[in-house]
């Protein structure tokens, strides 16, 4: 029974052993932890007894050796503000100085080398951004809220976010396609060079931690050191000045500005195809005109209000206004020339017109002369014909004793059919039908009629005579005057054909200038 019973107390005794050793190890670790946060303590409580805060941490035989490092890391462009010219950011500061006054042995603190303090308790450089558009103080406690960690050398690091509103100029010359040059400005207030000399570290400006902005590409950032005297103090003022890049994204302004005024644009085009019978071309010049001072109103919320230059977006507004003011005088000057004869007289085209414009021009527009119904092309044999036929028919009828009636009605009708060998219209030709007509119906009359009658039937013939040759006249002016308004019609389209030649010209040329300046 012995012999079975001892390895299991050798176990046991193990078991007891290990129990033992593990219970040892949490009461040193416990000892050792509580000594380190005593340690820690008695550290700070060291390090701020008699400590001053508003003392130099520098003594005063080294203060010319004094130099606070300072960098910016820029993490969000939030805003831009064209109207006011600030910018909202948002940065992580880093400041690195050295206090010689909170230095301490490592060995005699349980091998403590880094604490955290509030900075309230410390001496802080007051270092601000002199470019500051905020109404709170831009340094110092006020704008950052993170400890200071402090190495036992002295060796003090700051590293706080912020979020600065900041001045910045800017240029709207070529909105939307602009490209804006900011500055942040950091220096102290109070402390001159020989005090505190600020230098800019090389961390970079810019990480992947940059959260890019909808409306803002971020092209480069950089860093300078410079030294400047003011008039308050003898001595120069050392600053670090950071200079961000920014160029403005404009597809919005393009989709939103630019598209919806070509369109409306387009319409000013549109109109110079309706034909001027409709009576809609004046309507629709003075739509598109009101559409686009509308729409300058809704667009003038999103221009940058700046009276120091004209922004490219600005000039665009103002060109295509012109433009369209401009068609519509044009589409009134067409409708003067398209009405131009009213119809109760023949105004006639200047021959320089007919040449150059009417010609030449239209021939080169493409613009052919309106088809009319003068298809009736008679030589002059058969109008001379007609004239001798109707001579036999007036000898027959009048007799002698009407020679002077007949004579005129001759001379009037050779006057007629000499001038012009082509008869003007299907009603000339009609009435001279019916001139013809007349006259060979008197033959007919048995001679005791035309005896017994001669005298009054000789008048009223002639009176008859007349009254056809009145008429003829009549349709004959009356057809001059046709041709005279198709004369003007035709030289309405011509200038109307030119003219939006020449608007497309205009359009398209003052586009690409105004939006390739900005570009």
């Amino acid at each position: 029974m012995g012999l079975w019973n001892r390895p299991l107390l050798v176990s046991s005794h193990m078991a007891f052993l290990a129990k033992c050793i593990v219970m040892i190890w949490i009461v040193t670790k416990c000892r050792t932890e509580g000594s380190n946060a005593a340690a820690e303590q008695d550290l700070i409580n060291d390090l701020l007894k008699g400590y001053n805060k508003d003392a130099h941490p520098i003594p005063e035989q080294n203060k010319s050796l004094y130099m606070v490092t300072f960098g910016l890391e820029l993490v969000q462009l939030v805003n831009v503000d064209d109207k006011n010219q600030i910018i909202t950011t948002n940065v992580w500061v880093r400041q690195k100085w050295r206090n010689l006054l909170l230095t301490w042995d490592p060995n005699k603190y349980g091998g403590i080398k880094r604490v955290r303090i509030d900075p309230s308790l410390l001496w802080i450089p007051d270092i601000v951004l002199y470019n500051s558009a905020d109404s709170e103080f831009s340094g110092g406690l006020e704008k950052y809220k993170t400890r200071v960690i402090i190495d036992h050398d002295g060796t003090s690091a700051w590293y706080s976010p912020a979020s600065f509103r900041s001045t910045c100029p800017i240029d709207v010359t070529y909105f939307p396609f602009d490209q804006q040059t900011c500055t942040m400005k950091f220096g102290s207030w109070t402390f001159e060079m020989v005090d505190l000399d600020i230098h800019a570290d090389r961390s970079p400006l810019h990480s992947t931690q940059y959260v890019k902005s909808a409306e803002w590409d971020l092209l480069g950032a950089s860093k300078k050191r410079n030294v400047q005297s003011y008039a308050c103090c003898d001595y120069p003022f050392s600053d670090v000045t950071i200079e961000f890049v920014f160029k403005r994204k404009p597809l919005f302004y393009i989709f939103n500005l630019i598209v919806p005024c070509m369109i409306i644009v387009s319409m000013v085009l549109l109109g110079f195809f309706l034909p001027p019978e409709s009576g809609e071309r004046i309507t629709l010049s003075i739509t598109v005109l009101l559409a686009m001072a509308v729409f300058l109103q809704l667009g003038a919320e999103n221009l940058p209000r700046n009276s120091e230059s004209v922004p490219v977006m600005g000039i665009f507004y103002i060109t295509v206004m012109i433009e369209v003011a401009s068609s519509l005088i044009a589409t009134c000057y067409i409708l003067h020339i398209h009405h131009r004869n009213s119809g109760t007289a023949v105004v006639p085209v200047p021959r320089w017109v007919n040449v150059y414009i009417l010609d030449k021009l239209g021939k080169f527009l493409g613009v052919k002369k309106p088809v009319t119904e003068d298809n009736y092309d008679l030589s002059a044999e058969v109008d001379f014909k007609r004239i001798s036929l109707m001579k036999k028919d007036l000898d027959k009828r009048f007799g002698s004793t009407n020679n002077h009636v007949k004579t005129k009605l001759l001379h009037d009708t050779r006057s007629r059919t000499t001038t012009k060998s082509t008869l003007n219209s299907p009603e000339e030709f009609c009435m001279t039908s019916s001139t013809n007509s007349v006259t060979s119906t008197y033959p007919k009359m048995d001679t005791h009629q035309e005896k017994n009658h001669n005298n009054d039937g000789g008048c009223n013939s002639a009176k008859t005579a007349q009254g056809v040759m009145v008429l003829v006249d009549s349709l004959k002016h009356r057809r001059q005057i046709e041709k005279n308004q198709e004369e003007w019609r035709h030289l309405a389209m011509v200038l109307d054909r030119l003219f939006f030649w020449i608007f497309v010209v205009v359009i398209l040329i003052s586009t690409i200038v105004v939006l390739s300046r900005g570009a």
